[in-house]
This record gives structure tokens, C-alpha cells and sequence, in this order.
């Protein structure tokens, strides 16, 4: 049984790493393919663990503009960063803070509140002692979360 654990960590890991590499890829359809494969994983816990790894190039993905693309990616790290078990670091916290920022503004309704509601579970998912480094960032997310308020 311990074996087996073992060698399922290993395909797990080879799996993500061959994924990482494909998810830069300049292939926008390579880059689709590898968030729908990285949506499958994530509805296991232990993989959605073993994807933290991913968190950066996931975060570099957010600036493309291809709304489907962009929403895919909010759904995998929403998954991946909100595993109960796993706090969520400042840094990453502070990163993906402000590139979720812009996407508020974006076209897409889907894009738009899917970055709303990440933004708001990573505040609420920070350690507490954490949160004042969050403090600018939030402050900069107001108006124009009040203004998708009044649109809505």
C-alpha cells in the first residue's frame, strides 16, 4: 500500500511537471488542453495539493487576453489555492491580488466575477497576522468592486 502511495506521488508529480511545460506553451489550444487536464486533477484533494507548484505559471496566464482561457485558469487556481488544509502564503496572496485587480474590468461576466470571488476568498483565506500587507490591495480593489455593484 505504501508503494503504491509512493509511485502515485511520482506519476502525480511527472504528470504536473510534463503539464508545467506545456502550459507556456505559445499554442493557445496546448494551453486550453492543459487547464481542462488541470480542472480533472483538481477534483482529487491530493492533487489539487500537489499542483502549488503550478501557482506561478497559473498566475502568468491571467494576463492573456483570451477570456475562456483566463476563466479556466481562475477556476484551477481557485481549486488549487483554496484546498482547506493548505494556508495560503503572502506572497502568492499579494500576487495574485493584483493580477486579479485588472480582470475586474474585463468583458467577460464570467472572467469579472470569478476574479471577484477569488480575490475575496484569498483575503478571507490569509492568516490573520497576514492580512495588513493585504491592506493597500484591498483598498485599491474598491472602487472598482462598488462600481461592478452598481452595474449589477
Amino acid at each position: 500500500q505504501f508503494v503504491n502511495c509512493l509511485e502515485a506521488e511520482k506519476l502525480v508529480d511527472t504528470i504536473l511537471q510534463l503539464l508545467s511545460t506545456h502550459l507556456q506553451s505559445d499554442c493557445k489550444e496546448m494551453r486550453r488542453l492543459v487547464l481542462r487536464g488541470l480542472l480533472t486533477l483538481c477534483k482529487s484533494p491530493f492533487k489539487a495539493k500537489r499542483m502549488h507548484s503550478l501557482t506561478e505559471s497559473l498566475m502568468e496566464l491571467l494576463k492573456d487576453a483570451d477570456g475562456e482561457l483566463v476563466g479556466m485558469t481562475l477556476s484551477v487556481l481557485s481549486k488549487v489555492l483554496l484546498e482547506k488544509d493548505i494556508p495560503i502564503a503572502i506572497t502568492i496572496a499579494l500576487q495574485l491580488a493584483e493580477a486579479l485587480l485588472p480582470l475586474f474590468d474585463k468583458d467577460t461576466t464570467q472572467v469579472r466575477l470569478l476574479s471577484i470571488h477569488l480575490f475575496g476568498d484569498v483575503i478571507v483565506c490569509v492568516e490573520k497576522e497576514e492580512k495588513k500587507h493585504l491592506k493597500t490591495c484591498v483598498h485599491q480593489s474598491l472602487l472598482p468592486l462598488f462600481y461592478h455593484l452598481h452595474d449589477e
